[in-house]
């Protein structure tokens, strides 16, 4: 299994526009991994989980051939996760040529709010609607909390996030037949420390890879998202029940400027509590 890390950075990217905290003012002045995009990841070539606003910068910066995609999972639908823009350029309208079929996997309050934002590029778009989603080349797929379900040569299982109930939105379990990864991005403590675990254990799933959470830093209070403290009781409590081992990968995404630090010192932070920080363009090979 081959991840690609197209963006790491929580809602605004980061340096945010008009910050002069630590973390920004490093972005600027070193450039390089500190500049992050938001979060988006590539398994394979072909499937992308949430399909975000810097999806082309992404493509850009780091060789990816996004006509290559097949298959797209949608945690949820809010701005920095899902790009409008991106989807109706599908259409025969703006003399796209022969765009392969993609197809889409979410839960169907994120398509029906998704749905929503495309409306305000094309009035009337519906992905519930056949003709819409024909006209767009998707193959839409409802999905719910719990469901294990087929995606070209990958077994999925959607998990439940408490990050937005409107938006029912989920974590993924990703099985590609010889590895698992489980990207828990949007996630709080609570579900995850008294769910998502719970279901790993029950059903005797070990990971080889972890990608999670780590919009806050140690000193920061959060509720929909993880701090520091959060993601180590986390892996730790994986540990303890045998999710994860020594060979896990386990790395921190979804990373805000508040009260993290420039990405060598997070790097060393990390390194004492046993995961790695990821950074946009970063390739991992499971396997």
């Amino acid at each position: 299994m081959k991840i690609t890390f197209l963006g790491t950075s929580a809602a605004h990217s980061s340096p945010l526009p008009f910050c002069t905290c630590t973390v920004c003012k490093t972005a600027r002045e070193l450039g390089g991994k500190d500049l992050r995009k938001r979060s988006s990841l590539l398994i394979n070539e072909d499937l992308i989980i949430d399909l975000g606003p810097d999806l082309m910068t992404a493509s850009y910066s780091h060789g990816i051939d996004t006509t290559k995609i097949r298959y797209w999972l949608q945690t949820h639908s809010h701005s920095d996760h899902f790009s409008s823009a991106h989807v109706i350029t599908r259409m025969a309208e703006y003399a796209t040529l022969d765009p392969p079929l993609l197809s889409l996997f979410a839960s169907r309050q994120c398509i029906q709010n998704m749905s929503g934002y495309l409306e305000k590029e094309e009035p009337g778009v519906d992905l519930l609607d056949p003709e819409w989603a024909c006209r767009l080349q998707i193959d839409v797929n409802c999905v719910d909390h719990g469901e294990e379900f087929k995606c070209g040569s990958y077994t999925m299982t959607a998990l439940r996030s408490a990050h937005d109930v409107r938006d029912c939105s989920h974590l993924y379990l990703v099985n590609d037949g010889s590895h698992r990864l489980f990207y828990g991005l949007d996630a709080d403590e609570n579900t995850l420390m008294n769910e998502t675990i719970g279901y790993f254990s029950d059903n005797k799933v070990y990971l080889d890879a972890v990608i999670l959470d780590h919009t806050y830093g140690y000193n920061v209070e959060a509720d929909n998202h993880l701090s520091a403290k959060g993601f180590i009781a986390i892996i730790t409590e994986m540990k303890k029940r045998g999710i994860i081992n020594q060979d896990s990968r386990v790395f921190a995404s979804h990373i805000s400027h508040e009260g993290t630090l420039p990405h060598d010192e997070f790097v060393v932070f990390a390194k004492q509590y046993g995961y790695e920080v990821a950074f946009d363009g970063l390739v991992l090979n499971i396997g």
